[in-house]
């Protein structure tokens, strides 16, 4: 029996591995749709390791094959799962792999502590005035530090940074993660893993944008150099279908919109000389065609390729039924293409077998994938200028597309930019400069019909998609800039200034191959300059997706997480030991948790009081609904997290309600009974009640201001725009209030604003200070704007001054710019005119994606 205990006790890591590494795998459906799996997939991934091994060849040493099995189990699940997966979430997945790794490595610490500041330390409470000035790091820098230094290991956090001499060299470097400064202190010396966990919570704090570059350091030290290299290498799509995918398995080819990975299967189908027939699905022909190609296929052994199945998706539910009953020839193979598509059913996804293609980013791969669908017989035809305007449109076709990338800086929304636009636009130069040219083998520039082919692209063809004013303007400058008779000089500039000096030149050539050749001179990679925004755009995009990355990691937070993970008795019994009340971890950190905010959140918020004279007041109505709105929302939130608290002591029981609060409370979810406003897509619930807390704190001074002094003192109020629930409705009452207080239509009035430095500025009768407004790109002097280099900067005191509008002309040095509620650029919330310096050209403030913002 003891025998039996030792043997189990030894093959228990290896069992707890695969136990979390499925649920980790049933979770990731909470990231993303796509991400379906099924226990037989899992199965598989076991089966490989197990029998179909080539590192267990020789290996007779039972730990030594355990150790193996154990190791290529994280490898295999990751390389099969990560292939059907975005880019974007493979280091997702590998993190959380990592974990189920460390929690399983003998005399390793499990680091539980750390992992929870990593995923929740803003959660942590800091009090006014607690968080130090350190020279050199801003107020989010410095709030991170007092957060991390409430971990053991970092407590004397604040001193190590003031007394490092080179810290601020460390700060400012383009890869700090490579040289992490030792800030902590540790009893006995840290093993590898340890220094890298203490260094990723580092960049955390100083260097976010380098917080996914530090994560795969990270997962490099836990499971090897090599974990992560399986997807720089090219998709070996022969092996998979031939050893990994089963006759009756569909092979799903998932694609972003406007990407078409049928060639992969072509070009596959043409390799192994195997006969295969591609019908296009979308038509009642095209399903009784799939049909009879399936039911033959089976039979011979031929592949069978549908293709745009997510065009009919009550079709895929009888395809998943049929695919059961189905007993194929051993050569069958079905692929089915298709865009990511939430439509398409899910038990199909997960009886198939998933990969995802996403095309290479940079403006030299969209251009070489330009010019290879353009057949050459058609870039060539006459007349010889035909290839010039093919080059110009294969470059604002990558620019527009790779400035997606950036959304929502870039372009205030992920427009699907794609092959069909593209078409579209080849089908209308050909069309205008055949009718032009008339058959003759050359035309001037200035005769070919430039206006309807800028016309044309921006309405219709590529701004047919567009519903946004400023990112139409976006559109229309490139346009300008690119579509002209000037595009025919020898020295014609597609960019200017990229990275902050040399300009791009257009290539002096008229044939397909001088174009192509100096295209693929080009660097892989590019700066955001390229593309017209500024380098820091980098920056904010990396910084975002570190963001991202820990809200999915918080989401894939189950509630048994803590205990369930748990890989050896011992340890099971010292975490009993060191918690008395027998509650699981969960229970404890969401009563910690739910605790502190309610120490956060203000307990009340008075309602104001409506008489027969202030009822007529606009402004007066405007901050009475404001302030009913947030006293009700109050109350909610304060009496779910008192219950909450309740039942994490054990004095209440869970409703269905309360189950599903404390659910997503734990995941990090915004609850859905809490989101009576808007906020930005994502927003994790420690996020919220900071904001939510300072919104309450803003209509508590709003109440005080009008019972102390009546509605006339709520014109004088200096408001954070972005702290109100509904923030267009304060500028509709402000015009109101200026209309009625004149007698003045309010067609009549136009918006001016002044930006001052002081904020104990005198407001006449038609002003209103608005506060925490922040220009992205830009920079305010003087009340005039000049581009900027900072990604973004604080505006002390916006008046907005309500005026009556003149016959008089707009001053030429004049740029509208977008107010928009928060960083998504979701919702705009109204326009204002701003000075722009004597140098500044009104046309780049629009390509660096300049705007206001009332929020982050």
């Amino acid at each position: 029996m003891q025998e039996v205990e030792t043997v189990s006790q030894q093959y228990l890591p290896l069992s707890t591995a695969c136990s979390s590494i499925y649920f980790t795998m049933e979770s990731l459906k909470q990231i993303h749709f796509l991400y379906q799996y099924s226990l037989q997939f899992f199965l598989d991934i076991y089966h490989n390791v197990l029998y179909e091994n080539p590192n267990l060849k020789g290996i007779t040493d039972h730990t030594q094959r355990l150790s193996i099995i154990t190791k290529d189990l994280f490898q295999v699940a990751f390389n099969r799962v990560a292939r059907g997966m975005l880019h974007q979430d493979h280091i997702t997945f590998a993190m959380l792999l990592a974990r189920i790794k460390l929690k399983g490595t003998l005399g390793e610490p499990t680091y539980d502590a750390e992992f929870q500041h990593f995923l929740r330390g803003k959660e942590i409470v800091l009090t006014a005035g607690s968080t130090p000035t350190i020279q050199g790091l801003t107020v989010e820098q410095a709030e991170a530090v007092v957060r991390l230094s409430c971990l053991p290991a970092f407590r004397d956090l604040i001193a190590k940074v003031q007394a490092d001499e080179q810290f601020g060299i460390w700060l400012d470097s383009s890869s700090p993660e490579q040289t992490v400064p030792y800030l902590w202190s540790e009893e006995s010396p840290a093993t590898p893993i340890g220094q890298a966990i203490h260094r990723l919570l580092l960049i955390q704090a100083f260097r976010p944008d380098r917080l996914l570059a530090m994560a795969h350091v990270f997962v490099s030290t836990n499971l090897g150099e090599s974990f992560m290299s399986i997807m720089e290498q090219p998709l070996d799509l022969t092996h998979i279908v031939d050893t990994e995918v089963k006759p009756n398995t569909p092979v799903l080819m998932c694609s972003v919109p406007g990407y078409d990975a049928s060639g992969h299967v072509e070009d596959l189908a043409a390799e192994q000389n195997t006969q295969i027939t591609s019908i296009a699905i979308g038509s009642a022909e095209g399903f009784n065609q799939a049909d009879k190609a399936i039911n033959t296929a089976v039979k011979s052994g031929r592949w069978v390729m549908l293709k745009n199945v997510h065009l009919a998706p009550g079709w895929l539910m009888q395809l998943e039924k049929k695919l059961h009953s189905l007993q194929p020839h051993a050569c069958f193979r079905l692929f089915l293409t298709m865009e990511i598509n939430p439509k398409v059913p899910v038990n199909l996804l997960r009886a198939g077998r998933i990969f995802v293609f996403e095309p290479p980013p940079g403006v030299k791969a969209n251009m070489l994938r330009t010019f290879s669908s353009i057949p050459v017989a058609r870039i060539c035809k006459s007349p010889n200028e035909r290839a010039r305007l093919y080059f110009l449109l294969a470059w604002f076709h990558a620019i527009i597309q790779e400035r997606l990338r950036y959304a929502p800086l870039g372009w205030s929304k992920k427009y699907e930019f794609g092959e069909s636009d593209l078409r579209s636009a080849c089908d209308t130069v050909d069309t205008w400069l055949d009718d032009t040219a008339k058959g003759r083998q050359n035309i001037s520039p200035d005769k070919i019909p430039w206006s309807a082919l800028k016309t044309l692209m921006a309405q219709s063809i590529y701004g047919g998609r567009v519903d946004n004013e400023f990112d139409q303007r976006l559109l229309n400058t490139f346009l300008e800039r690119l579509f002209t008779t000037k595009s025919f000089d020898s020295e014609f500039k597609l960019a200017c200034k990229v990275d902050g000096h040399k300009d791009i030149q257009m290539p002096d050539g008229i044939r397909r191959e001088e174009f192509v050749q100096w295209v693929e001179l080009l660097p892989d990679t590019q700066t955001p300059s390229w593309l017209g925004l500024p380098n820091n755009a980098e920056r904010v995009l990396l910084t975002t997706q570190g963001v991202d990355m820990i809200s999915k990691m918080l989401k894939m937070q189950m509630l048994e997480d803590e205990d369930d993970l748990a890989y050896a008795e011992t340890e099971k019994k010292a975490r009993a030991d060191s918690t008395s009340d027998g509650r699981p971890a969960w229970m404890r950190t969401l009563h910690t948790t739910a605790s502190n905010w309610l120490h956060l959140i203000p307990q009340t918020l008075s309602h104001l009081k409506r008489t027969v004279d202030n009822i007529k007041d606009p402004l007066f109505r405007f901050f009475e609904r404001e302030v009913k709105m947030g006293a009700k929302l109050l109350q909610d939130v304060r009496q779910d997290l008192a219950d909450v608290v309740q039942v994490c002591e054990g004095k209440k029981k869970q409703t269905n309600y309360l189950r599903t609060l404390i659910n997503e409370l734990v995941k990090g979810i915004l609850p859905r009974s809490w989101s009576h406003y808007t906020v930005p897509a994502g927003m994790t619930v420690i996020q919220w009640v900071s904001d939510f807390s300072e919104r309450i704190k803003q209509l508590q001074n709003i109440s005080l201001a009008a019972a102390s002094g009546g509605a006339k003192e709520l014109k004088n109020i200096h408001v954070c725009l972005g702290g109100l629930f509904v923030p267009e409705a304060y500028i509709t009452a402000t015009r109101q209030y200026v209309a009625q207080a004149n007698s003045w239509s309010l067609e009549e009035l136009c918006l001016e604003v002044n930006v001052t430095t002081s904020q104990n500025t005198t407001l006449d009768a038609c002003s209103f200070g608005v506060t925490g407004l922040k220009l992205q790109g830009a920079m305010c002097s003087n009340n005039k704007l000049s581009l900027s280099n900072a990604i973004s900067t604080v505006l002390p005191l916006t008046q907005l001054r309500w005026v009556k509008q003149t016959n008089a002309e707009k001053k030429a040095n004049v740029v509208t710019l977008p107010v928009y509620l928060n960083f998504t650029r979701a919702d705009l919330i109204f326009t204002v005119d701003f000075e722009i310096a004597t140098k500044e050209d009104p046309r780049s403030f629009y390509e660096r994606g300049v705007a206001v913002l009332c929020t982050e």
